[in-house]
C-alpha cells in the first residue's frame, strides 16, 4: 500500500536568503519551460553508503546493489515515447541522506538523486532500505522535494509524483480509495490553478512553491522492471 505524505509550502523570497533555495531568474526560468530534457550524467557513490561506507552492513550493501540502476530504468519509463514527460533522474555521490532524517542519530544511509525537469535541477530524491530489506521483498522509504513546484503544470507534477510511487511501492487499491483520491485531486487542482505560475508570468515572484512528498512501499515493480531485460535475452 501507499503511504504518502505531501506538503506544500508556498514560501517568500526571505527563505531563500539561506541559500538552501536558489533563485530562479528569468534565463533559468525559460531553460525550464523551453529546452530539452538532459541526458544523465550519473556520479554515483562508489561504495555502499559512500563515504559512510564502513557504517554499511549487509542490507545496506544488498540495497545498494538492487538500486544501482535506479535513475536508469526510471528514465527509460519517463522517456517512453507515451509518457514523454520532461523529467529525470540523475545519481548524486552521496550516500547519506538529508531529507526528513534525524541527523542527530548520525547518518542514514541511502541513495540519492537529482531531479530534472528539462534543463533545471528541481529538487532531489532520496531512498533508503527499511531494516528488514531483501530482493524479494525491497521494502523502502523514499523523500521527495522539489523546489520550484509552482513552475510546473498540475498534471504533470502528479504524474511524475505517480510515476516515483509506482516504482517504489506496491498499491493495493479499492473503490474508495481511488474515489477519496479523486476528490483530493479535484480540490487540489481548484488551489493549484489559482497560484501557478506559467509561462506568461514574470518568475521573480515571491512564492514559488517547495513541494515535499514521503512513500513508504515495497519496490516490486522497479525490481521486476529492472530485471525484464535479462528475462528477455
Amino acid at each position: 500500500m501507499i503511504n504518502a505524505v505531501v506538503t506544500l509550502s508556498l514560501w517568500r523570497k526571505v527563505a531563500s536568503k539561506s541559500g538552501r533555495h536558489p533563485k530562479l531568474n528569468k534565463k533559468a526560468a525559460v531553460a525550464l519551460w523551453r529546452s530539452d530534457p538532459i541526458i544523465p550524467k550519473h556520479d554515483p557513490p562508489k561504495t555502499a553508503g559512500g563515504k559512510f561506507s564502513s557504517l554499511a552492513d549487509d542490507i545496506d550493501r544488498k540495497f545498494f546493489a538492487d538500486f544501482k540502476a535506479f535513475a536508469d530504468v526510471v528514465n527509460w519509463w519517463l522517456a517512453d515515447e507515451f509518457r514523454a514527460s520532461r523529467f529525470r533522474l540523475q545519481d548524486l555521490p552521496a550516500g547519506d541522506l538529508t531529507l526528513d532524517v534525524d541527523v542527530s542519530h548520525g547518518p542514514t544511509l541511502g541513495r540519492s538523486f537529482a531531479i530534472y525537469y528539462n534543463q533545471t535541477r528541481m529538487g532531489r530524491l532520496e531512498i533508503t532500505s527499511s531494516h528488514e530489506y531483501t530482493t524479494e521483498n525491497p521494502e523502502v522509504y523514499t523523500s521527495i522535494e522539489i523546489d520550484w513546484a509552482r513552475f510546473l503544470g498540475f498534471e504533470e507534477l502528479t504524474e511524475f509524483l505517480g510515476d516515483i510511487a509506482l516504482h517504489v511501492t506496491r498499491s493495493e487499491s479499492d473503490v474508495r480509495r481511488n474515489a477519496q483520491q479523486n476528490i483530493q485531486s479535484a480540490l487540489a487542482r481548484t488551489l493549484w490553478d489559482n497560484y501557478r505560475i506559467s509561462p506568461l508570468d514574470d518568475p521573480d515572484f515571491e512564492q514559488w512553491g517547495e513541494l515535499t512528498v514521503s512513500f513508504h512501499g515495497t519496490a516490486l515493480f522497479y525490481i521486476d522492471r529492472r530485471d525484464a531485460p535479462a528475462r528477455r535475452a
